[in-house]
């Protein structure tokens, strides 16, 4: 019953003309693990440069293998883990400027926790903030329409089985995990600034199409479900990402939420006063 509340709660607290803005007060959560139980965590340092190192590696080794003249470049895939890697790094530099101190990070936002007014949200933070969002629902988006709608049916064979599984399955997983470790939250009105990479994407093969562009193997279109010389299948994909994209938000608000209290429950438990609840 309390869980049910938190979450009506934090449900409505999250339609706040604020909650546009990538302004935080607890500045920390960015650079720490919802799960560790000191300041500092070797190992989640460690786990961030894995995940960056790890996406880094897929993303070179993509490129080399699927080049094709640029062709690379024209596929959502590719762009979903383009914003993985990203993510990843952002998110292993922060994780070291926290771990190390540089430039006095952890003191300044430790003392700044105690201020009515904490210092502004920096760069960097936001940047991570919004391409971790995007990254973990697009890979979602991505691995959904793929399974269902894409595979199998592509008019070209899968040159790279191993390099498709990870990037149409794998992708998924990493960043539902990676999900579940960090500790900062996610914000529903977020959704909107996520929804940019289709709607951009989807511009993208509109004037590709009419450019006359095509893929590795020549065919008129970047993937079937959306050939442009069928808009109305082209529109109702389009229309069908989108919900998408609201199913997937909602559900992550609420795996947010769930994993909050869950470690606030763990800690709880492991507190000296939690004693006398056992």
């Amino acid at each position: 019953m309390q869980m049910k509340q938190s979450l009506a709660r934090g449900l409505l607290n999250e339609f706040k003309l604020r909650k546009f803005g990538f302004s935080h007060k607890q500045l920390d959560q960015f650079y720490q693990s919802q799960w560790q139980s000191g300041t500092r965590s070797i190992w989640y340092l460690l786990y961030r440069w894995m995940w960056a190192c790890f996406f880094i590696s897929v993303f070179i080794v993509s490129l080399v293998l699927q080049l094709s003249a640029g062709k690379f470049f024209i596929f959502l895939t590719n762009w979903g883990l383009m914003a993985c890697m990203l993510s990843q790094l952002s998110g292993a530099i922060l994780a070291t400027r926290w771990h190390f101190n540089s430039g006095g990070t952890r003191k300044d936002i430790m003392e700044a926790r105690t201020l009515k007014e904490p210092p502004p949200t920096p760069r960097l933070v936001k940047f991570y903030w919004l391409v971790h969002g995007a990254a973990l629902s697009l890979a979602l988006i991505i691995t959904t329409v793929y399974w269902i709608f894409l595979h199998g049916k592509m008019d070209k064979p899968n040159r790279y089985p191993t390099i498709s599984f990870i990037t149409h399955c794998l992708n998924s997983v990493f960043m539902l995990v990676d999900f579940w470790i960090v500790a900062f939250p996610l914000r529903l009105l977020h959704i909107i600034y996520w929804m940019m990479f289709p709607i951009i994407y989807y511009i993208f093969t509109v004037f590709y199409y009419l450019a006359g562009g095509t893929d590795e193997y020549g065919h008129h279109y970047v993937y079937p479900i959306l050939d442009w010389t069928n808009p109305k299948r082209a529109a109702t994909t389009f229309a069908g990402v989108f919900v998408l994209y609201l199913i997937y938000g909602v559900a992550l608000f609420a795996i947010s939420k769930l994993k909050r209290y869950l470690s606030r429950t763990v800690n709880a438990m492991d507190s000296p006063h939690a004693i006398g609840l056992i």
